[in-house]
């Protein structure tokens, strides 16, 4: 994955009226648009997610165009090449180090029984863009925690994560149907031992816990029980950017499962 950690914007000058002829060619569509400010001079911003539209009705070369509210200069910041196609996606504008600016939150849903989502959040503080999250970069967060989930006699599941040392109990008796004879005998006893697995790419939501700046991200985790269709819930886990180490810690105060 190529990085563009502090790299500048993309600087295209004042060229309103070409830019705009640049953004509506044929097969480039506008995805979503923002108003705030991003850049730390008080004065709102326009933030346009772009991308071109192939057959497939997919997007690809997703990308950001920022028109500075003072200047009315045009910015244009790239995603990962790997990582700029999608069937459907966002924008969010919120403070998530605590500057009086907004950074952006870009979510690119890619589709798939997972409904599999890549997630960034930029900042373009004084007009250098910076990647505060990029693509997968949660999922070895995630995987840090050491969740294990272990069927259990009598329809349960257990879901546990050794780092926190914090546990949970799953009823899944409402499958009994499904799962006798084949995880459960007549008894509800186990047939053999069976573990379910954690999907490391999350769902990522900004949230406020408190009520007040800066937002968190809601890091959603799909538990799978027999198979990636056989769905259990989701871990739940929220996290902080922390300015002086540049990275994101788990807030350890929220752990838990919601059921699915």
């Amino acid at each position: 994955m190529q990085n563009y950690l502090n790299n500048p914007y993309i600087n295209y000058g004042n060229y309103t009226k070409g830019l705009f002829n640049f953004a509506n060619r044929r097969n480039t569509y506008t995805l979503d648009r923002q108003i705030g400010d991003v850049n730390g001079d008080s004065v709102p911003d326009i933030v346009y997610l772009v991308g071109d539209k192939n057959q497939n009705n997919f997007y690809e070369n997703i990308r950001l165009m920022i028109q500075d509210g003072s200047t009315q200069h045009w910015y244009v910041i790239p995603l990962y090449p790997d990582y700029s196609s999608a069937f459907d996606s966002w924008l969010f504008l919120g403070s998530f180090t605590s500057f009086s600016s907004k950074e952006i939150m870009v979510s690119l849903a890619v589709g798939g029984s997972g409904a599999l989502t890549y997630y960034y959040v930029i900042s373009s503080y004084n007009n250098v863009a910076q990647y505060l999250l990029g693509p997968e970069q949660f999922a070895d967060f995630v995987q840090a925690l050491q969740v294990e989930i272990k069927y259990m006699d009598n329809y349960r599941v257990l879901v546990k994560s050794n780092k926190l040392n914090q546990s949970y109990i799953v009823d899944v008796s409402e499958r009994k149907e499904f799962y006798e004879g084949r995880v459960y005998d007549k008894e509800g006893k186990l047939i053999k031992p069976l573990e379910g697995f954690l999907i490391y790419q999350p769902h990522l939501y900004p949230v406020k816990t408190d009520g007040i700046a800066p937002y968190k991200l809601q890091a959603q985790n799909d538990i799978a029980g027999t198979s990636h269709a056989d769905s259990l819930g989701s871990t739940v886990t929220y996290w902080k950017y922390d300015r002086q180490s540049k990275s994101w810690t788990l807030d350890p105060e929220y752990f838990w499962v919601m059921l699915g």
